[in-house]
């Protein structure tokens, strides 16, 4: 029996809601392919389990919240995205999150150890922000075809965060994402150094910006390094360049980032920069990356003394 004209979807209808699936799915290609798979020198960071809790500092897995980020199309040309999916972005929360825990007996010296770094996506269900499959999502609010696909291609992009050195108390963590640069999107490689405090367990993390050579090598671009607190929390802003749309559609380079995460910038040194823009670290090199990272931190320290 033929359905009644009036219920079936018009063909205008259809590429609308095509559109709007693919603009979703660009909306997070902030970053250059070809990570899917780990590496000799990189792994693919762990995926936290749906059903984490983001803040549980007594949780004997994934207690430390490192960095948490909302992202919204702020910049540029946003009228050129639907408001359905301006709207739906900022539903879901990154969240990078650690395992510390204590090595040592009772009585003894405290020796907190960093035993992993992981990545999801998190929304408030019961009241607290808690990780969800990026492919089966809770019925919630807002998880609609529309949101499901934004969550989906948020989901994929999370294998583009690999670890590139590892010790007990250090790890370096590199994702490949956009910036708005120059009045461009450029390519950059956005790497955390995040440490634990071997006598307290409190976990900070400091974030820079690299950028890959013709001939291969990376270098640190003009923004400094900036370190940040346990838990920031980010609200990122995303950059649209309507020239990189192609006939309506955002291709890959048409959303970028705009800042690094909110917190203090350091200052570069010749040091600093040699062993920033190494391609991987080993036993020796990471903790070379930590004394660079401190010398540029001690006239924070010495700035904040004074103020005491």
């Amino acid at each position: 029996m033929n359905m009644p004209h009036s219920i079936l979807p018009s063909s205008r209808s259809c590429w609308d809601s095509t559109r709007l699936l693919m603009i979703a799915v660009a909306v997070f290609c902030l970053s250059d392919s070809g990570w899917a798979e780990g590496t000799a020198t990189s792994k693919i960071l762990t995926r936290v389990s749906p059903g984490t809790v983001v803040v549980d500092s007594a949780a004997a897995r994934w207690n430390r919240s490192i960095y948490v980020a909302v992202s919204r199309i702020t910049n540029g040309s946003v009228d050129s995205v639907p408001m359905m999916i301006r709207k739906r972005v900022p539903l879901f929360t990154l969240a990078l999150l650690a395992t510390v825990s204590n090595q040592s007996q009772e009585g003894e010296v405290p020796n907190f150890e960093l035993r992993e770094v992981g990545a999801g996506y998190a929304i408030p269900l019961e009241g607290q922000l808690t990780i969800i499959s990026t492919d089966n999502p809770p019925a919630v609010e807002g998880m609609d075809m529309i949101g499901r696909q934004v969550l989906a291609a948020n989901g994929r992009h999370l294998s583009e965060l690999r670890c590139i050195g590892a010790t007990d108390t250090m790890q370096v963590i590199d994702v490949d994402a956009l910036f708005f640069r120059e009045e461009q999107h450029l390519p950059m490689i956005m790497r955390h150094f995040i440490w634990v405090e071997a006598s307290t367990g409190r976990c900070a993390t400091c974030v820079w910006l690299l950028k890959r050579q013709a001939d291969g090598s990376l270098h640190p671009t003009l923004d400094p390094p900036r370190w940040l607190p346990e838990g920031t929390r980010d609200e990122r802003a995303i950059h649209v360049d309507a020239s990189e749309f192609f006939l309506g559609m955002p291709t890959q380079d048409a959303f970028a980032l705009m800042n690094l995460p909110p917190g203090t910038d350091l200052a570069w040194s010749p040091g600093l920069r040699q062993i920033a823009s190494a391609d991987r670290y080993h036993a020796d090199s990471l903790p070379q990356l930590a004394v660079a990272i401190n010398q540029a931190l001690a006239p924070l320290r010495t700035e904040q003394k004074a103020l005491r």
